[in-house]
């Protein structure tokens, strides 16, 4: 008999770590105490300003709801400020349902990283983890180089992937999957951001298909365009999704959008998980309960704190896929 994977991918939206030195006068403070992570805090929104504790814990609570609900072995979660963020979420809201983490500091400007968590008791052991922040994106020449901008946050010069690709593999079951973490670049409506993205999407095959050696590889994440949509943006994806071994997990499945995007009031297809072809894969799940009310494209079933506004679980579903290996 062989063994069942259940693997997931997650955007959490936003999720930050509370410092210490915001809860009193630098003064009162030795400096290790001071850059200490203790809490967790939400984004209201893309102006970076704060929701009280009282609505973080509410939403992050939510957040929570979701993962748990999904019962992963294997969770892929975006935007995570750092891996001392993943394990006070771990410890205060999921009650240390995983014990294996990796987060690996990538290249966005405000900070929002991939990690990895494997579940407390699943048999699949963490392996050989490799990050690719320092890839060059095409065109570039030197190397990418690192600083800071005034009123941007981190900068990340020549730098191909926009936060990494985090390629983690985990063994289980006589095999290695071999997985591939990602958060593309953000669709902005120029052709630059569907080039980089596309380019992106291009180096990730290319990791899949020398992966295919040895591993069994998976790509998930938020790869930022909807594959379906003849744009330019849908068709950066198109390589990926089409290569040789690559199978997209939920292209059997009609109704596949996992975001909501608040300003317009729409919906979209942004998250993946594609597999390799040698991989038995089934029980597809999106889980839409953490969406704002606001989001009336959804009509079932909701957590009952969640409401309209700073509530949400995320702007995204998460997507999870069980495996027989």
């Amino acid at each position: 008999m062989g063994t069942h994977v259940r693997i997931a991918s997650f955007n959490v939206e936003n999720l930050f770590n509370r410092y210490a030195i915001l809860d009193q006068p630098w003064q009162g403070r030795g400096y290790e105490k001071m850059v200490q992570a203790v809490g967790l805090v939400s984004l209201a929104g893309r102006d970076g300003s704060l929701v009280d504790y009282e609505t973080t814990h509410t939403q992050r609570n939510n957040t929570a709801e979701v993962i748990l609900d999904a019962a992963p072995d294997v969770l892929l979660v975006c935007e995570v400020e750092n891996i001392h963020t993943l394990r006070i979420f771990n410890h205060d809201y999921l009650s240390d349902y995983f014990d294996q983490i990796v987060l690996i500091d990538g290249n966005d400007p405000r900070g929002i990283d991939l990690g990895i968590m494997v579940r407390k008791g699943f048999s699949g052991r963490i392996g050989n983890i490799r990050t690719h922040v320092d890839e060059l994106k095409p065109g570039a020449t030197g190397s990418v180089t690192w600083g800071s901008r005034p009123n941007f946050g981190y900068l990340a010069n020549n730098a191909l992937f926009s936060r990494d690709c985090l390629a983690v593999d985990v063994a289980v079951g006589g095999h290695t999957l071999c997985l591939l973490g990602n958060h593309f670049k953000a669709q902005d409506g120029t052709a630059a951001s569907d080039e980089r993205r596309k380019a992106q999407a291009d180096r990730v095959l290319q990791l899949f298909t020398e992966a295919r050696k040895d591993r069994l590889p998976i790509v998930l994440g938020d790869l930022n365009a909807d594959v379906d949509a003849q744009t330019p943006a849908g068709n950066s994806l198109r390589n990926l999704a089409t290569g040789i071994g690559v199978i997209d997990a939920f292209a059997t499945i009609d109704d596949r959008w996992t975001h909501f995007y608040d300003h317009d009031s729409e919906v979209s297809r942004l998250d993946y998980i594609f597999v390799d072809e040698r991989l038995n894969f089934g029980n597809q799940q999106i889980i839409r309960k953490g969406l704002s009310k606001r989001c009336k494209q959804y009509t079932g079933p909701r957590y009952p704190t969640v409401s309209y506004q700073h509530t949400e679980a995320s702007d995204h579903c998460l997507i999870a896929v069980d495996l027989d290996i």
